[in-house]
């Protein structure tokens, strides 16, 4: 067994120890992190477990076959002196949707959603450092924590909204168990997760047998309005008979009893907004 150069050791910022995450089958050295010179023993997820093929040396506790991840935690008789966590990286997950993003307009942030609540820790890197693992890397944490135990992140980002796209952002996404690493990269280019808040609001002005609708874009869209046009979609319901009818001509029929809309950017074109509640027409 020889020493693997590239095992990666590092501080969590989550979890208050420090934490090994290795990759294949190597020789594995943990250090006590607390500083510590009479006999020391360890134990395996708080059990003093018969550590088969292991050394001891001063701090240090040598494992020469890896056969559990987990917690390594080092003691001075009753006394926990620190923990160590023992990841195994899982290879090639399958799963493409562990992680979706979100743009509201061409701004300079986006969002990202986590919906894999068996990880015990989540972060976001924007940029090839980060793919690199180097250390100039800035990491994204959590900014919410959704109803069905996802996380929700915020990433910023250096792009003019008015350049052509040179080429797609890179977020790497890091995640955690106490027996498992997880690292995976992300591209796309942002006008490929554009997707527009629901419009701000909408007015009405009767023009002979029609009214017109005017759909306010919503406040988080680019302006000037001119420059990022949005197409408004309306949906409008006939009091005769219940009907439901869709158009994206700010003309439509008389006779309604309620009105909704949705936006999109026509020029990708991106997905449809979510659509503003109903409002009832009076005239």
């Amino acid at each position: 067994m020889t020493v693997v150069p590239w095992l990666i050791m590092l501080l969590c910022v989550i979890l208050p120890t420090l934490c090994v995450f290795l990759i294949g089958d190597s020789l594995v050295t943990l250090t006590c992190p607390t500083a510590f010179s009479g006999a020391m023993t360890w134990k395996y997820e708080g059990e003093t477990e018969d550590l088969d093929k292991t050394l001891v040396q001063g701090r240090n506790l040598i494992l020469n076959e890896v056969d559990w991840y987990g917690e390594y935690s080092c003691w001075d008789g009753d006394k926990k002196l620190g923990s160590i966590y023992l990841l195994e990286e899982l290879k090639n997950p399958d799963d493409d949707d562990l992680i979706s993003c979100r743009a509201k307009s061409y701004g300079c942030t986006f969002n990202c959603s986590w919906t894999h609540s068996e990880f015990t820790a989540v972060r976001l890197g924007l940029g090839n450092d980060c793919t690199d693992s180097q250390e100039s890397c800035t990491w994204v944490y959590p900014t919410t924590s959704l109803q069905d135990g996802g996380l929700e992140f915020e990433l910023t980002h250096s792009l003019s909204p008015y350049t052509e796209e040179a080429a797609p952002l890179v977020v790497t996404v890091e995640a955690i168990t106490r027996q498992d690493y997880l690292r995976k990269t992300k591209r796309f280019y942002l006008h490929d997760i554009v997707q527009p808040d629901s419009p701000a609001g909408m007015k009405c002005q009767v023009m002979d047998q029609r009214l017109k609708v005017k759909v306010e874009p919503p406040a988080t869209w680019n302006c000037p309005p001119s420059y990022f046009p949005l197409e408004h979609q309306i949906g409008y319901i006939f009091k005769d008979n219940g009907k439901e009818e869709h158009s994206t001509n700010p003309l439509i029929p008389r006779g309604v009893s309620k009105l909704r809309a949705r936006s999109r950017d026509p020029l990708v074109p991106s997905p449809w907004s979510q659509w503003t509640p109903w409002k009832n027409v009076t005239n």
